[in-house]
């Protein structure tokens, strides 16, 4: 491991001390000083901003637009998470882009905290992009939206919040309008913005929108992703797109697809035929991933109850009438007890399992059915000799782990990858 990973590894993931956005903007301006003449989507959401993301990345791409790409977490490599035209950044550039910032860090009062992980990454990313003559860049947020790194561009070519769930209370808020708050934080003046939040949390986006003249295009009402049969009927602001998805979509991903679809579509020069070729790219590793037949297994990074209420509708939908285990490895802030209940209200087994992360939580007391195993390998191994369809799910890590695990084994070895169920449509919702 070079010295500029491990300094970069030993950044703190948060600064809990005046987490605020002077950070970036003086990391950016020392670093990449034409950072803001880049063209952006930036992309926030409690759920399904990473799909949303790699699918507007995809269409730009097919667009003939160089189009960067930076999300978060990782799955099992950092280069992941710095893409250009969908290709993952070198190793060797990404540590060279690190050095380079770390080398130009410029002076930090005291009173802002210290430098971040995403701070630092997402210079490092930007550094590239330019270094590659990169101009548009798709980029989802770490953290909430107001505070995320990302917000310190001020005029991005649109944005987008994905949904409002609970989630990182203890930063973002304990309530739905708090939380929703936060996210229209990256709202900017005369943006359009994109989102398929619902109810009050909708209400709140469109109060800020409103104070800022930005347009609001909401799922359902101004856009929608309908299946009928095979096809996939793609209503968007001007027109309407007719085709045959290349595989299994689940209702999540199709709601996902769609405001990709229409945030690319919000600006002439974006063709119908670069929005079908860019939906059916292959999605992000670790959502609803399905690899090979004996068994199936479904890698699906779902660790809140609708993520899991959206995964479980999935499998009942692709694997009608199979026999099914969930594996599931969850950290310890996360509302494990309401989960495995709604894997076990399935008729499913469940079996759970501490991950490779100093926040997982440490099986202890379990819903009655669910089985305890010492580690996510040693689950997965037991799962995949008694069941038609093994579902891994839960944390980035605990997917990590299994994709890992799977890959090495020689009963594993033959399987092919199926992208979102990728099976030449044979396998389309119906």
């Amino acid at each position: 491991m070079s010295s500029d990973c491990q300094w970069l590894e030993k950044l703190p993931r948060f600064s809990k001390i005046n987490f605020n956005l002077y950070r970036t903007w003086l990391l950016l301006k020392q670093v990449v000083p034409d950072y803001a003449e880049m063209n952006l989507y930036f992309i926030t959401g409690s759920k399904g901003k990473g799909t949303t993301a790699a699918a507007l990345a995809a269409i730009l791409t097919a667009s003939g637009i160089d189009t960067g790409l930076i999300t978060s977490p990782h799955l099992i490599s950092i280069c992941e998470r710095i893409k250009v035209n969908n290709r993952d950044i070198p190793e060797q550039d990404l540590w060279a882009c690190v050095r380079r910032v770390r080398q130009s860090l410029p002076p930090l009062p005291g009173k802002y905290g210290t430098w971040i992980f995403s701070e630092v990454l997402l210079a490092a990313g930007i550094f590239w992009l330019r270094q590659q003559g990169v101009n548009t860049l798709v980029l989802e947020s770490g953290l909430g939206g107001r505070l995320d790194p990302g917000n310190v561009f001020r005029r991005p070519r649109a944005t987008c919040i994905t949904s409002v769930t609970a989630e990182h209370q203890g930063i973002l808020g304990h309530t739905l309008p708090e939380i929703a708050r936060e996210k229209a934080g990256i709202l900017k003046p005369y943006t359009p913005v994109v989102t398929a939040a619902g109810g009050e949390s909708l209400e709140l986006i469109e109060e800020r929108a409103h104070l800022f003249s930005a347009p609001v295009l909401a799922a359902g009402r101004d856009f929608a992703w309908r299946q009928k049969g095979a096809r996939a009927e793609l209503q968007l602001p001007g027109r309407h797109i007719s085709f045959v998805p290349h595989g299994f979509e689940t209702r999540a991903s199709r709601v996902n697809k769609a405001m990709a679809a229409c945030l690319a579509g919000l600006y002439p020069g974006i063709s119908s035929e670069a929005i079908v070729r860019g939906l059916q790219e292959p999605g992000l590793p670790g959502r609803f991933e399905v690899w090979g037949t004996s068994p199936a297994v479904v890698l699906d990074v779902a660790h809140t109850p609708e993520s899991v209420a959206n995964l479980i509708e999935a499998v009942a939908a692709r694997f009608a009438g199979k026999d099914v285990v969930y594996v599931a490895g969850f950290l310890a802030d996360k509302k494990i007890d309401e989960m495995l209940r709604q894997m076990l209200a399935t008729g499913a087994r469940v079996y759970c399992a501490p991950v490779r992360d100093a926040r997982s939580f440490v099986p202890g007391p379990v819903p009655a059915g669910a089985e305890i195993f010492p580690g996510i390998s040693a689950a997965v191994e037991a799962a995949a000799a008694r069941t038609e369809v093994l579902c891994v799910t839960g944390s980035f890590a605990a997917v990590a782990e299994a994709r890992l695990f799977l890959s090495k084994q020689s009963g594993f070895a033959r399987m092919s990858w199926i992208a979102k169920g990728g099976d030449g449509g044979r396998n389309a919702v119906h």
